[in-house]
C-alpha cells in the first residue's frame, strides 16, 4: 500500500477499534480482547478500498490531532448505542430493590460490573433478542455509514459548542424512561401487594407477616414476568429503535 492508504487504515482502524470497545455485544468482556482487534483490523482493511481519502503530507502533529479525533469518535458512536442498553438493566435493577434481591449481586461479563439477577437475565434476553433480528449488523453497519458522515481529515465542531454533551444528556433521559416503562406493571402491582399484605398484617396481627411477604412477592413477581413478557419484547424493540436512531443522529451532529 502507498503512504496515503496508511495513513487511511490506520486512522480507519483507531475509529473501528475504540467503537468496539464501548459498542453493545461486541465491548462484552466474554470477547477476548485478542477477537476484538482482529475483527478491526480485517474491519479497517476492507474500508480502506472503499474510503477514499487523499492525505498530503501530514505533520506529526496533524497525524496526532487526527487520531485523537478517530479516537472520540470511536468512542462517542459505541457509548451513545451502550446508553440504550443499560435501560434493561436499570429495569432490572429497580425490580430487584422492589423484591428484595438487591443485595444478591451477580457479574455481569457484558458490562464489566456487578449486577442483580433479574438485570442480569434481562441483559441477556435483550443481547439474544438483538442478535435475532440482527441488531449487531446494524450496529457495525451504523460505524461504517461514520465515514460517509464525518470525514477522516474532518475535524468536529460540535465538540466546542456543546451540542455533543446536549445530545447525551436526552439520550440517558430516554434510557431512563424506557427502563422505567420495563419495571413499570411489576413495581406497580408489587406495591399493591406491599399495601395489602401491610393492611393484613394490621388486622391480622398474629400472622408472621416476614416469613409470609418474601416468597409472595417473588412468586408474583415471576408470575407477572411471564404474564408481561409480550410487552417487554416490544419495548426492547422500541429501545433498539431509538438506539439506531440515536446513532445516525450523533453521526449527523459530529458531522455537521
Amino acid at each position: 500500500m502507498d503512504e496515503t492508504a496508511w495513513w487511511t487504515f490506520l486512522l480507519i482502524f483507531v475509529r473501528i477499534t475504540t467503537f468496539m470497545l464501548t459498542a453493545p455485544i461486541f465491548s462484552g468482556r466474554q470477547i477476548p480482547v485478542i477477537y476484538k482487534i482482529g475483527f478491526s483490523i480485517v474491519l479497517s482493511f476492507l474500508c480502506v478500498g472503499v474510503v477514499k481519502e487523499q492525505f498530503e503530507s501530514l505533520s506529526q502533529g496533524a497525524l496526532i490531532l487526527l487520531i485523537i479525533k478517530e479516537f472520540f469518535v470511536g468512542i462517542v458512536l459505541g457509548m451513545v448505542a451502550n446508553i440504550f442498553m443499560y435501560a434493561v438493566q436499570f429495569a432490572g435493577s429497580l425490580l430487584d430493590f422492589q423484591i428484595g434481591f438487591f443485595m444478591a449481586n451477580l457479574y455481569d461479563p457484558t458490562f464489566g460490573t456487578n449486577t442483580q439477577l433479574t438485570g442480569q437475565f434481562q441483559n441477556i434476553l435483550a443481547i439474544l433478542v438483538l442478535l435475532a433480528t440482527n441488531g449487531h449488523h446494524l450496529i457495525i453497519q451504523a460505524i461504517l455509514a461514520s465515514f460517509d458522515w464525518i470525514s477522516l481529515q474532518d475535524l468536529v465542531p460540535a465538540w466546542m459548542d456543546g451540542t455533543i454533551s446536549t445530545f447525551f444528556l436526552e439520550s440517558l433521559v430516554k434510557m431512563f424512561l424506557i427502563g422505567f416503562m420495563m419495571a413499570l406493571p411489576i413495581v406497580g402491582t408489587l406495591f399493591l401487594v406491599d399495601v395489602g399484605l401491610g393492611i393484613m398484617a394490621k388486622t391480622v396481627p398474629q400472622m408472621n407477616i416476614f416469613v409470609i411477604f418474601p416468597p409472595v412477592k417473588i412468586l408474583i413477581h415471576f408470575l407477572i414476568y411471564i404474564v408481561i413478557l409480550p410487552s417487554l419484547f416490544y419495548l426492547l424493540k422500541v429501545l433498539f429503535e431509538n438506539m439506531y436512531e440515536a446513532m445516525y443522529s450523533i453521526l449527523n451532529i459530529m458531522g455537521g
